[in-house]
C-alpha cells in the first residue's frame, strides 16, 4: 500500500465518526487542555511522520500469532545494498516520526519502521516474546523484498527503541553487522522504581505491561515483578559466540535521568554486562563504579577525553575489544540523528602483517580503536615474510597463505573493501642477505596473487602496500637483523614502483619514522605504543 492510500484510508474512516465525535471532541479537548504535564517528551512523541512518497505501508502476519503487524518500508534499487531496521520509541507506533528514513533514501539504503505491538503499556508489548519476534519477521520481510546485503544489516533505535535495540542484540537469529542503542533502557525492573522516583507516566506503563489483563489507573497498579524481568535485556543470556562479527553502540546523555527519563546507568550496567559475559576475568575492560558514581553524581567527568560527537562534547568513551563501544556524551535523553547511521558505512578490512601487526598494543589494533566502526580480520604473524619461508615455517610466509587469509577474511567479514598490506622487515634478516633481489619481486607475485582471487574479482577491494618502518642500527639490534637498515631503506622506493605497476596505494611511513626511530623502537625492531600509534595514524589518513 501507497503511503498516499494508507492516509486516504485514515482520512475516511475518520470522516465517518465526525459527526458522532464533534461534541465529545469538545469535552476531551477542555480536558486535555489541563493535563499537559503528561505530554510527550521529545524523544518520545508519538507525533506522525509525513512519509516520503517512496515509501509503502506493509502488513507483516507475526509468525507467532498471525496479527497484522504494519510497517514503513522502503526497498533500496541497488542490489546488495544495506538494511536499516530503525525500532519506534516507547510510546510510539510504525508511524511515529522518523528522520533517519530520508538518510536512508538519500543513500540508498533498504529502511523497514516496524511495529511491534504498539506503544510499550499492553502485555503483549514491551519488551515481550511477541515483541522480539515482530522484529524478526520485519527483517524476514526486509530481505524478502528489499535488495538486501544480508551481512549488511543494522538495527537502531532511541529510547524505547534503544530498549527494543537490546532485546534484538540478545535475541536475533540475523547476521546483524551493528547495533546501535541510543539512552537505552536496559533493566525494566530497574527503570520501574526509577520511573516512579520521577512522578512520569512510565512506570503505569510498565505495570500494564507486566500484569496481565490488569485495569490500573494512575492511582491503582504495581509491578509485575518476574515479567519486568523477563523482558529486561539485561537478565538475559548473551549470545557470545552470535555476536562476534557484530559491533554494539551505547549512546547516552550524561544529564538524562535528570533532565530526561532514563539514567545513565541503563546503558553503563548493560555495558559491563557484556563484558563479563564475554570474559568474566576482564575486569580492567569494565566501566569503575568510581567512574559511574563521578557521572551520575556531578553529569560532568574529570578525565574528559578530547573528543566530540555531532559538535557534543564527548565526557567518556570506552571499548570493549572490537566488539562494543559505550559514548557519554553531553545531551539529555536523545540521539544525535546526524551520526546516528555513521556505522552503516564502516569498512571491511583484511590486515597482512608480522608481529609489529601481531601486538596486543600493534598498529591493526591502533586502527580499530581510531576506526571503532570498521571490521578488521587480522591476519598478522610474528615472523611473517612476504615470500619466505622464515624459521623453516611456511605458515611464515605470505605467498603461500594469501589464499586462505583472503578466503577466511571473507567468510568472516561478509566480504573485503580494503586490503593492507605492511612486511619487509623479516625479509631483510641476515639469512635472507642473498636473496634480498627476491624481496621486490615476492611483493609484485603477492599483488598479482590477490588480484586473481575470486574473491578479489567479485569484491575489487583497494589494495594499500605499507612501506616496511625503519630498523635501527646493528649495534641497538640482534644480530638476525643486522644489515637490516639499508635493506629496509632500499625496499621503500621499490614497493612505491610495485604498487603504481599493479594499481595499488603506496603509503610510505619511513620517512617520518626513520629521523625519531631510536626514540620509538627500542630493539630496533619493534616500537613502542606511541610509534604504534603513529604508525597507524599514518594508514589510516591515507586509507
Amino acid at each position: 500500500m501507497s503511503i498516499s492510500d494508507y492516509y486516504k484510508g485514515q482520512v475516511s474512516e475518520s470522516m465517518k465518526m465526525e459527526s458522532m465525535k464533534f461534541v465529545s471532541t469538545i469535552i476531551c479537548f477542555l480536558i486535555l487542555a489541563t493535563s499537559f504535564a503528561q505530554q510527550d517528551p521529545q524523544w518520545d512523541t508519538t507525533k506522525k511522520n509525513e512519509w516520503p512518497k517512496e515509501c509503502q505501508v506493509v502488513r507483516i502476519p507475526s509468525t507467532m500469532d498471525n496479527e497484522q503487524q504494519s510497517a514503513i518500508f522502503y526497498a533500496a534499487t541497488k542490489e546488495n545494498s544495506p538494511l536499516v531496521v530503525s525500532l519506534h520509541t516507547w510510546s510510539g507506533d510504525f508511524t511515529q516520526k522518523d528522520t533517519l528514513v530520508f538518510d536512508c533514501i538519500k543513500k540508498n539504503y533498504n529502511y523497514i519502521h516496524p511495529n511491534f505491538r504498539g506503544p510499550n503499556k499492553t502485555f503483549k508489548a514491551t519488551g515481550s516474546n511477541y515483541v522480539i519476534q515482530d522484529i524478526e519477521d520485519a527483517i524476514a520481510y526486509a530481505i524478502e523484498h528489499g535488495k538486501v546485503d544480508i551481512n549488511n544489516i543494522h538495527v537502531v533505535g532511541t529510547s524505547g527503541g534503544g530498549h527494543a535495540t537490546l532485546l534484538t542484540y540478545m535475541n536475533t537469529k540475523y547476521p546483524v553487522k551493528t547495533f546501535s542503542a541510543w539512552v537505552p533502557i536496559s533493566d525494566i525492573k530497574k527503570w520501574y522504581y526509577e520511573s516512579e522516583g520521577r512522578s512520569n507516566k512510565y512506570a503505569l506503563d510498565i505495570a500494564s505491561s507486566t500484569v496481565k489483563e490488569s485495569n490500573f489507573n494512575s492511582n491503582n497498579y504495581y509491578l509485575g515483578e518476574a515479567e519486568a524481568i523477563e523482558r529486561s535485556p539485561f537478565y538475559m543470556k548473551t549470545p557470545v559466540e552470535n555476536r562476534k562479527k557484530s559491533k554494539l553502540f551505547l549512546y547516552a546523555g550524561i544529564h538524562d535521568g535528570y533532565t530526561g527519563s532514563v539514567p545513565i546507568t541503563q546503558s553503563l550496567d548493560f555495558y559491563n554486562k557484556i563484558v563479563s559475559s564475554f570474559d568474566s576475568l576482564e575486569t580492567a575492560a569494565l566501566v569503575p563504579q568510581k567512574d559511574i558514581i563521578e557521572m551520575l553524581t556531578s553529569r560532568n567527568f574529570s578525565s574528559k577525553v578530547k573528543d566530540s560527537i555531532a559538535g557534543r562534547l564527548v565526557h567518556y568513551k570506552k571499548t570493549y575489544r572490537d566488539l562494543m563501544k559505550i559514548t557519554i556524551f553531553e545531551g539529555t535523553h536523545e540521539c544525535l540523528t546526524s551520526v546516528a547511521l555513521n556505522q552503516v558505512t564502516g569498512n571491511k578490512i583484511l590486515a597482512i602483517g608480522d608481529s609489529n601487526g601481531a601486538h596486543k598494543n600493534g598498529w591493526v589494533n591502533q586502527l580499530k580503536k581510531t576506526n571503532f566502526k570498521d571490521f578488521v580480520y587480522n591476519t598478522s604473524i610474528s615472523g611473517n615474510t612476504i615470500g619466505f619461508d622464515n624459521l623453516d615455517q611456511p605458515k611464515l610466509n605470505t605467498l603461500k597463505n594469501i589464499d586462505s587469509y583472503i578466503t577466511k577474511a571473507n567468510e568472516h567479514l561478509g566480504g573485503i573493501d580494503k586490503i593492507t598490506i605492511m612486511l619487509g622487515t623479516n625479509d631483510c634478516k641476515a639469512v635472507f642477505d642473498n636473496r634480498k633481489n627476491e624481496v621486490p619481486q615476492n611483493m609484485n607475485s603477492l599483488l598479482q596473487k590477490i588480484k586473481a582471487h575470486p574473491v578479489y574479482l567479485k569484491h575489487k577491494p583497494k589494495i594499500f602496500v605499507v612501506s616496511p618502518p625503519p630498523t635501527g642500527e646493528d649495534h641497538m639490534m640482534k644480530e638476525k637483523y643486522h644489515g637490516a637498515s639499508k635493506k629496509v631503506k632500499w625496499l621503500r622506493k621499490k614497493f612505491k614502483k610495485i604498487a603504481k605497476v599493479n594499481n595499488c596505494k603506496y603509503i610510505d611511513i619511513y620517512t617520518t619514522l626513520a629521523p625519531k626511530w631510536s626514540s620509538l623502537s627500542k630493539d630496533g625492531i619493534h616500537p613502542e605504543e606511541e610509534g604504534q600509534l603513529l604508525m597507524s595514524k599514518m594508514i589510516d589518513k591515507q586509507m
